[in-house]
């Protein structure tokens, strides 16, 4: 670190040379020598994560200290720093501290910079726009090159010019924040909060000037708040009673609003949609879900007169139309929706002639998009974490910053302005449990986001499972105590859906929308679909020789039989979504499109029991459900249960309130992966330069 350099900390300013701190009323604080070095050390990382082992070796240099003492100290750093637990230094999950303020260098520094915080802290509320000050500075690393953008196409244009970006939090809650909605006259901040792993998200306000917040809504889950073009109303949507509904509040003063007023139903499942309103303050846009085997579809309601018009009316068994953003003229939709075979797209609506036009297909979980204000484009953040603007004119991606970590939701404030809900929007882990115990065993215990776990055998312990520890998802065998590596994909992909074959010597999986096998013991791996056809739920046939799943014909799901050396695809039957095999009896059970419950496949080609076993639920995705020994296993409501197929008997709880990526059963175990909501916050991305 150069001593003759000053920095800018949030609202502070620390000298090295000195190793003192001008807070904002003028005061200095003389640091102690170890305090000074500590934060000496952050400012060296820039942001990064810092680590016990990095103190250890830098600040004590490499003494035996206990963790006890590590925290101390951070924690006496931050009482002379005047900051609080969880503000501008973090803990991230006993993985290390990181510092999250902007470090801004001040070079050849004047009596006038030494009391700057002052100025920053009083600009904290400017018209347009938020504070200028900004906390993690974070540079877009971005390709020079031009690379050829094609229609549907994933990839996306660099830029020109490189642009420096810097990252500011604006929000302090522990737990997850995203769905930033900025008043127009930038004063108050509203977005969805959960601070904890159940999803129990709650509408959150807080004043822009300070950490102040307060909620708008006593209901359990409320979400997706967007304000009205004066700033006089927050729309968003609750659940209570079995039933969405979208409400509203009146701002009546500072930080006080209105008793919450029902506009109208939004379906009968929580939703995470966004809303949104018209500058006139006259149509209401929102998507609606009427059962669990229907989609998503676009309805909007007039306000003055309380008439509803439904807009969209997709024929998917998927998602359907989960996610919308209105032109800032108010005459054109723009609209996510995800089909079946797990492919998103974005396209426009007319709402006068109510035509639409495809804009572009992707194939990660894209939350929203956000139109550009002078309505040409629209923004999106994408599965690399570039903040990507898409033309609709030239139909081009253009990649504007690659933020420093996955994030998700995304407001534009004005040119080179954007809020973003910050950070990974799930972790997850893998256990094992024995069923009719209570006891869970972490498998797998790291920061990386580990899943679809398959077990392969117990004594000695292996399986197979999903992991991004390499930077890119793999394909990981742990084998008793040793971890190895089995695919080397040289791309993002998704692969999901792990399967094993009955002689325990290879597993199909999916690559996105395509089949793939990998040979356990050699490690070898290939494609045996093309990516043009788009499959899901692959199984391994009881004589694992071929594979069974299912795929898109003519516009429906159909079961299908699949020569993994050739790629030769059959088709047997019609209407089946997904299925499973109970090979130990020699059974196979689908679910079947838009129906509920799961069928006995009574012959492999054509007879489907007329009768569905679990008739009270309904199973659109594969992952939800298996047959192990005349047993099924399924997962409703985060809840796992159990019925034996022989006896037919009232399903048995096992597990609630766990959010399961995909599960498996051996011997009396079911191992499984759970999604937690991984910490983040609303941060302002802004470019060097720009007006703010």
């Amino acid at each position: 670190m150069n001593n003759s350099i000053k920095y800018h900390l949030a609202n502070l300013i620390f000298c090295p040379a000195t190793k003192t701190i001008a807070k904002p009323d003028g005061s200095i604080v003389k640091l102690r020598p170890q305090r000074a070095n500590i934060l000496a050390l952050f400012i060296e990382y820039k942001g990064q994560l810092v680590t016990s082992e990095i103190l250890h070796s830098r600040i004590w240099k490499n003494r035996k200290v206990e963790d006890k003492t590590v925290q101390a100290a951070l924690t006496k750093l931050r009482t002379s720093l005047g900051w609080r637990a969880g503000e501008n230094l973090i803990n991230e999950r006993s993985e290390g501290y990181r510092l999250v303020c902007e470090v801004i260098e001040v070079n050849e520094p004047t009596d006038t910079q030494a009391v700057a915080p002052q100025e920053l802290v009083d600009k904290t509320v400017k018209k347009g726009g938020i504070t200028k000050s900004v906390y993690a500075a974070v540079l877009a690393v971005i390709a020079v090159a031009f690379i050829t953008m094609q229609y549907f196409a994933f990839s996306a244009n660099p830029p020109d010019t490189v642009r420096e970006f810097s990252t500011k939090p604006i929000t302090y809650i522990k737990g997850q924040e995203l769905k930033p909605s900025l008043s127009p006259n930038g004063k108050y901040l509203a977005f969805t909060h959960a601070k904890n792993k159940t999803l129990q998200y709650q509408v959150k306000v807080k004043l822009s000037s300070n950490n102040k917040f307060l909620s708008v809504d006593d209901a359990s889950f409320s979400s997706s708040a967007s304000w009205s073009a004066n700033g006089s109303t927050l729309y968003y949507q609750a659940f209570g009673n079995e039933e969405c509904l979208v409400k509203k509040v009146q701002l009546i003063e500072e930080m006080m609003f209105s008793k919450p007023e029902v506009i109208t139903s939004c379906g009968k499942e929580k939703s995470e949609s966004p809303l949104a309103v018209d500058k006139n303050n006259e149509w209401l846009y929102f998507s609606y879900k009427t059962a669990p085997n229907k989609a998503m579809h676009i309805k909007r309601i007039n306000l003055i007169t309380g008439k509803e018009q439904q807009l969209t009316s997709p024929t998917e068994d998927a998602y359907g139309d989960y996610s919308l953003s209105l032109s800032p003229d108010g005459k054109t939709l723009a609209i996510l929706t995800f089909d079946a075979s797990a492919i998103g797209r974005v396209y426009t609506m007319d709402l006068q002639t109510k035509e639409q036009i495809l804009a572009f297909s992707y194939k990660h979980l894209l939350y929203n998009v956000d139109w550009a204000k002078h309505g040409k484009s629209f923004f999106y953040i994408d599965q690399d974490a570039y903040i990507v603007q898409f033309n609709l004119d030239s139909k081009v991606k253009t990649q504007i910053t690659q933020l420093s970590q996955s994030s998700q939701t995304i407001q534009v404030i004005e040119n080179g302005n954007f809020l973003v809900g910050f950070g990974e929007f799930y972790i997850s882990d893998l256990y094992k449990r024995r069923l009719g115990t209570y006891k869970t065993v972490q498998l797998q215990e790291s920061h990386f986001n580990d899943h679809s776990i398959t077990p392969i055998s117990v004594a000695p312990e292996q399986y197979a499972f999903v992991s991004n520890r390499s930077g890119l998802q793999q394909i990981w065998l742990y084998d008793n105590g040793s971890l190895k590596q089995l695919t080397d994909y040289k791309n993002q992909l998704l692969i999901k859906e792990l399967n094993l074959s009955g002689d325990n010597t290879s597993l199909v999986y999916l690559t996105n929308s395509t089949v793939n096998v990998l040979d356990l013991s050699e490690s070898i791996f290939k494609k045996v679909t093309t990516n043009e056809t788009h499959f899901r739920s692959p199984i391994w046939h009881c004589n694992n020789e071929t594979i069974l799943a299912t795929t898109k014909v003519n516009d429906v799901w159909s079961l299908a039989e699949i020569i993994p050396s050739t790629g030769t695809v059959d088709i047997l039957l019609k209407g089946v979504t997904s299925i499973k095999a109970d090979c130990k009896n020699d059974k196979y059970y689908v679910a079947q499109e838009e129906k509920f419950g799961v069928f006995l496949l009574t012959n492999l080609l054509d007879n489907i029991q007329d009768t569905p076993i679990l008739a009270d639920y309904y199973f659109g995705s594969g992952r939800q459900w298996l047959v192990e020994n005349n047993v099924a296993y399924f997962v409703d409501q985060r809840v796992l249960y159990s019925m034996n197929l022989t006896t037919r008997t009232k399903p048995e709880k096992h597990m609630a309130n766990v959010n399961m990526v995909g599960f498996n059963v051996a011997s009396s175990n079911i191992y499984f992966s759970e999604k937690v909501l991984n910490d983040s916050y609303i941060a302002q991305i802004t470019a060097k330069g720009s007006k703010k």
